[in-house]
């Protein structure tokens, strides 16, 4: 692709219209309070009609983490105040310590598509070498958290319920205090919700609530950097633009997850340039015929195969599936590779 220069380019599209993003916000906690008021009267029919409430719920549960997400980029509002009061306030709600989040979000933004620098804040991905030469034990942990069911419902439930109550070791005081704050917030409003309506209920649609959301927002992360023709590059070769580009997928999705997703699906674009607000992205893509030039295009047709690709052969630079490494002619052309 050849060499523009993208921060003339896109600089117009950069920063927040805070109009835009109060709206967002308005019509995002909107929906999420009024489908757990309507979840609560379902229940009192039966149990049964809180799944298509959760389901409705997960789509504005996913929407509130890219407001999240958007202000931890700084492109939600101008004022940093704003972003850390409205980034941790969908925080509680999405079971995400902001300032914990957005730290090792950068981190995932600085490293994406860097073989050298794997490993914080993205999907474990090892090399065709790296697992041929692994343990057994190594292989059994890896086949597992590969295999989707486990990758899907399993992670979702780790990240949200379990992995983001503690701190880590690349946490600062900032970082910490997000946590703790959080876990308060999580508890607090839970107590509430709990004595407003009954324990049972906020278990039982938090968690529907929460298993649906990690399947969509995993499965979102995972087709953004693992599919066919991905760019990754060695750490004294890795080029940024290259990464954003080559190395993130544009997820062509129906309106409705669009609109859940907050335009994520051009994720290319969000990469080159994550001072972009989610709700220019599109505008982006249809403004520059560019980006519309994506070599990889992704429909919802096509997950099923992104999610049989596990290995990474840094010798033909694609994506392998583990039966591949049992075919012979896969090692007769890679020796000559």
């Amino acid at each position: 692709m050849e060499r523009v220069n993208w921060s003339t380019m896109i600089k117009p599209f950069q920063g927040a219209s805070h109009k835009r993003s109060y709206w967002q916000l308005a019509n995002s906690l909107g929906l999420y309070t009024l489908v757990w008021v309507v979840g609560f009267y379902a229940y009192q029919l039966s149990a049964w009609l809180l799944l298509p409430c959760a389901l409705l719920a997960q789509l504005a549960y996913v929407r509130i983490f890219i407001v999240l997400h958007d202000c931890g980029h700084g492109s939600f509002f101008n004022k940093k105040r704003l972003r850390s009061f409205w980034g941790s306030i969908c925080g509680i709600l999405t079971f995400t310590p902001y300032h914990q989040w957005t730290a090792e979000h950068a981190a995932h933004h600085k490293t994406s598509g860097n073989l050298g620098h794997r490993g914080r804040g993205d999907i474990w991905t090892m090399t065709v070498d790296e697992y041929c030469q692994a343990s057994t034990l190594q292989k059994i942990c890896y086949r597992i958290y590969r295999f989707p069911p486990f990758m899907l419902i399993g992670g979702g439930l780790f990240i949200f319920v379990i992995y983001h109550r503690f701190t880590t070791k690349y946490d600062g005081p900032k970082e910490k205090k997000s946590v703790y704050l959080t876990n308060l917030g999580i508890l607090a409003l839970g107590l509430g919700i709990s004595w407003a309506t009954s324990w049972q209920f906020y278990l039982l649609f938090q968690l529907s609530v929460v298993v649906m959301a990690g399947i969509f927002g995993i499965g979102l992360f995972y087709v953004q950097h693992q599919f066919d023709g991905v760019y990754w590059g060695e750490a004294d070769e890795w080029d940024y633009e290259q990464a954003a580009l080559k190395g993130c997928s544009y997820l062509k999705l129906p309106k409705i997850l669009q609109w859940a997703s907050g335009n994520i699906g051009f994720h290319h674009i969000h990469h080159l340039s994550p001072l972009i607000p989610n709700y220019r992205l599109e505008q982006v893509y249809d403004r520059f015929a560019i980006f519309q030039a994506k070599e990889v295009v992704l429909e919802l047709k096509d997950l099923i195969r992104c999610f049989q690709l596990s290995l990474y052969d840094h010798k033909n630079k694609r994506m392998l599936r583990f039966r591949d490494l049992k075919d012979p002619i896969f090692w007769t052309e890679r020796a000559v590779a």
